[in-house]
């Protein structure tokens, strides 16, 4: 039992970092960046490429995760940045720019598979009667790490807390003169970055493909509709409860229906509270 509990959080800390992206820049510019896949995929690619190149691994992975935000950054600066205004166009451009970034991955890589090797594939840690490995491990430690450092820079600093008040109310913001186009870019950025360590986190245990990130994407978005639209704590909470109840379904029931289980929770909670498990009638970022 608590062998399985500690998959599921495994599997929640990477729901929640790849959620918490997503819900970042839902909260700022309201729109469902299903693009972040794709971000994934040429993070995760970038990885691979220099590893294999010879870099250290380590220097290879902070490489990916720039190369992560760089990416996220231009699809807000090419295309989300021109239909701020528009929000019905918002999920086809989304989609189109995930299909653009998924394509170029499989034409620049191929559609074979990639093994990404890291430093510790072959670290077991064991402890009260728990077994997990360096890869999953290292999940949780990134995924912890990375989610107090934004946690950090929303509540402490002057960038944060202008991200949130756009989110709160856009035109207020603006008649503040806080400039709405830096705190676009600053979620898109954030959240690429974080886009990024999702990847460096999940690779290892897949493979590099163009379509990696797919079901990953889908998860984190019912992450999103639990945890409430906006809301970074609430996507780590979602984050945690689907994973903890995919980890416990898959195990106690079947690993073919793992993401149903999740689905399954989501229709359950929409029924008993249709804005999510932090439900709320103002968007925010916090």
């Amino acid at each position: 039992m608590i062998q399985v509990l500690a998959n599921g959080v495994f599997l929640g800390c990477l729901f929640a970092v790849v959620a918490v992206g997503l819900t970042l820049v839902y909260g700022v510019m309201e729109v469902p960046n299903f693009a972040h896949a794709g971000v994934i995929v040429l993070s995760a690619y970038a990885t691979w490429s220099l590893s294999r190149a010879g870099v250290p691994f380590v220097l290879a992975a902070l490489a990916g995760i720039a190369c992560g935000g760089a990416v996220s950054v231009l699809t807000e600066v090419l295309a989300y940045r021109w239909i701020i205004d528009k929000p019905a166009a918002a999920p086809a451009v989304a989609l189109g720019l995930m299909l653009i970034l998924q394509n170029t991955a499989l034409r620049l890589y191929g559609g074979e598979g990639k093994s990404l090797d890291t430093p510790y594939d072959t670290v077991l840690l064991e402890f009260g009667g728990v077994s997990l490995s360096g890869v999953k491990a290292a999940l949780i430690v990134m995924a912890g790490l990375s989610l107090v450092a934004l946690h950090l820079i929303l509540s402490r600093t002057s960038l944060g807390r202008a991200m949130r008040a756009v989110a709160q109310d856009r035109e207020a913001a603006g008649m503040l003169g806080i400039p709405m186009r830096r705190q676009y870019t600053l979620a898109f950025l954030i959240a690429g970055l974080l886009g990024g360590i999702a990847a460096i986190a999940y690779a290892p245990t897949f493979q590099v493909t163009p379509y990696m990130a797919d079901e990953v994407l889908l998860s984190a978005f019912v992450v999103v509709v639990l945890g409430g639209l906006g809301s970074v704590w609430g996507a780590v909470a979602g984050g945690l409860v689907l994973g903890v109840v995919e980890g416990l379904g898959s195990a106690y029931v079947s690993s073919a229906y793992q993401s149903a289980f999740g689905f399954l929770m989501l229709v359950i909670i929409l029924v008993a509270r249709p804005g999510g498990l932090r439900a709320t009638n103002a968007r925010r970022v916090a």
